[in-house]
């Protein structure tokens, strides 16, 4: 087996996919991927990436404080640029988990325990009820604590503060793990008061698409949309979303 090297990793998936019909799944990869392709760096910086279905990993050769400020920073703004042209009741919304470690290479793509917390990150509880509690949020990113801990948390770049950033546990069989969760537009995330500090009533976004602090009920009201180029395919709002979850 070849010897591991030290890599950037980036996972990203899109809510509540798996109601999607195979048309708008189509449609949603096509946005999907014009984003990613749109947010990768200079091709001389080495990338695998790896189709998900409903997304992509991304292994990236440059420093995960890059990965934070250029990759993830141009997901962002595709996505929020996109969903502008629909409004906030049609929005492709995703989940972007970032983290750095050992990973190898064989006959059958890549693989080490770092790639696979990366993909736990993306998928846990904490991360998911972040982005179902901020109906007008575009996206929630998660990093691991060895990347909040040693850079986003000393703020070496003005586009990577700690600021928005709220702190949960991921649980798993080979034990706990710390995580770090943000969600764009909100000065903190809207995690569970188990996870984070207690949770005001009042709507917090300033993503400018309402008022802050107009009282929604977040929990009575879930939106998940997904759009195609310009067209809106789907929209869904309802209670029912809640368990329904990708």
């Amino acid at each position: 087996m070849p010897e591991p090297t030290h890599r950037s990793f980036l996972i990203v998936d899109v809510e509540n996919s798996e109601s999607l019909t195979n048309v708008q799944a189509d449609a949603m990869r096509a946005t999907l991927y014009r984003i990613i392709d749109a947010a990768l760096p200079n091709p001389a910086a080495p990338v695998a990436q790896e189709d998900r279905g409903d997304g992509a990993m991304l292994i990236l050769g440059i420093p995960v404080l890059d990965v934070l400020d250029q990759v993830v920073g141009a997901m962002l703004t595709g996505v929020r640029e996109h969903n502008s042209t629909a409004g906030p009741m049609n929005w492709l919304r995703v989940r972007i988990a970032v983290h750095e470690g050992y990973v190898g290479k064989d006959d059958q793509g890549w693989s080490s325990d770092a790639l696979t917390t990366t993909f736990r990150m993306n998928s846990a509880e904490a991360v998911k009820n972040a982005l179902e509690r901020a109906p007008r949020a575009d996206a929630v990113v998660v990093v691991s604590d060895v990347v909040f801990s040693g850079l986003v948390r000393h703020s070496y770049r003005d586009t990577v503060t700690p600021d928005e950033y709220g702190s949960s546990t991921m649980h798993s069989r080979s034990g706990d793990q710390r995580i770090w969760i943000r969600v764009p537009g909100y000065p903190t995330p809207p995690l569970p008061e188990s996870d984070s500090a207690p949770e005001r009533s009042e709507d917090h976004s300033t993503d400018g698409w309402g008022t802050p602090g107009s009282g929604l009920d977040e929990a009575a009201i879930r939106a998940t949309n997904y759009i195609g180029g310009n067209a809106i395919i789907g929209a869904q709002v309802g209670r029912d979303n809640v368990n329904g979850r990708s």
